[in-house]
């Protein structure tokens, strides 16, 4: 029996940046957690850049799936993030279908939205699809805009009620999550995370103080260490907890030591803290 758990996780891979497959890989390694890449595209560099090429791997997709499947290898986990196109998020939903199993994990990042605002490439088709795909989620990982454009309601960065918040909570796993971690809930002050139990129907906030900068990225790295924490045995709660405070400290360490975000969050700088969190 294999004793390391096997992360599937399908998203791009941009070269430069620090986003999408070059932070899942890493940081999922250094939770002593295999991470196997299906890279939707591979890109020069993320898209907040003013240049950039790509090459669409979406073509050749199914035809990895059919290798894995002749080759008899399964995954106990699958993560989802950014996705380009309709054709794409249908991709994950296949891969949910041909290696999904019991007691699996599926976390679906619906990055697709930050600051009220849609990524340039989303369309009304690809939200409708995104909502299909997190109906299969058992954990679903939005920011708060991202909640708000799934839930079709305006995005205001005013402060929240804790009652409204799981009004919101509820609503998103009536669409079929068990759990909502929802992150960027606002705050003027701290970076507030929302962890929403739907079968329970309880919800808990996780809180630290905001560095406040503009930091591409955030969202890839909270998600690699949430999914690598729960493979590892941590509770949704405990790994969302792990994940807010190293994405914070990454981020200040970036501040400190580069003092620039141009290419992304310096994570590397503190990967070795992740190395401290060991099986439940």
């Amino acid at each position: 029996m294999n004793s390391v758990p096997r992360i599937l996780t399908i998203q791009d891979m941009s070269s430069i940046g620090r986003c999408s497959l070059t932070v899942m890989l890493p940081i999922i390694s250094a939770l002593q957690v295999q991470a196997v890449p299906l890279a939707t595209a591979v890109l020069s560099n993320h898209l907040e850049y003013p240049y950039h090429e790509l090459v669409d791997l979406s073509d050749h997709l199914h035809d990895f799936m059919d290798c894995w499947k002749k080759n008899n290898v399964d995954f106990q986990a699958i993560v989802s993030g950014f996705l380009a196109s309709p054709a794409q998020i249908h991709l994950v939903e296949e891969a949910i279908d041909r290696f999904g199993k019991e007691n699996q994990v599926v976390i679906v990042d619906p990055a697709m939205a930050d600051d009220g605002h849609l990524y340039s490439i989303y369309t009304p088709t690809m939200i409708d699809a995104m909502r299909h795909l997190v109906s299969r989620a058992h954990i679903l990982k939005p920011n708060y805009t991202e909640a708000c454009f799934l839930l079709d309601i305006p995005y205001s960065n005013d402060s929240i009620t804790d009652e409204e918040l799981l009004r919101r909570c509820q609503a998103l796993h009536k669409m079929g999550p068990e759990m909502i971690i929802m992150t960027s809930v606002p705050s003027d002050t701290h970076a507030i995370v929302a962890v929403y139990d739907g079968l329970h129907d309880t919800l808990h906030k996780l809180s630290i103080p905001l560095v406040p900068v503009k930091a591409t990225g955030t969202g890839d790295i909270f998600t690699a260490v949430l999914s690598g924490c729960i493979m590892r045995g941590f509770t949704p709660y405990e790994s969302a907890n792990a994940a807010m405070n190293f994405t914070t400290k990454a981020i200040q360490t970036t501040v400190d030591t580069v003092g620039s975000m141009e290419h992304g969050i310096a994570f590397e700088l503190v990967l070795k803290d992740l190395l401290t969190l060991t099986h439940k």
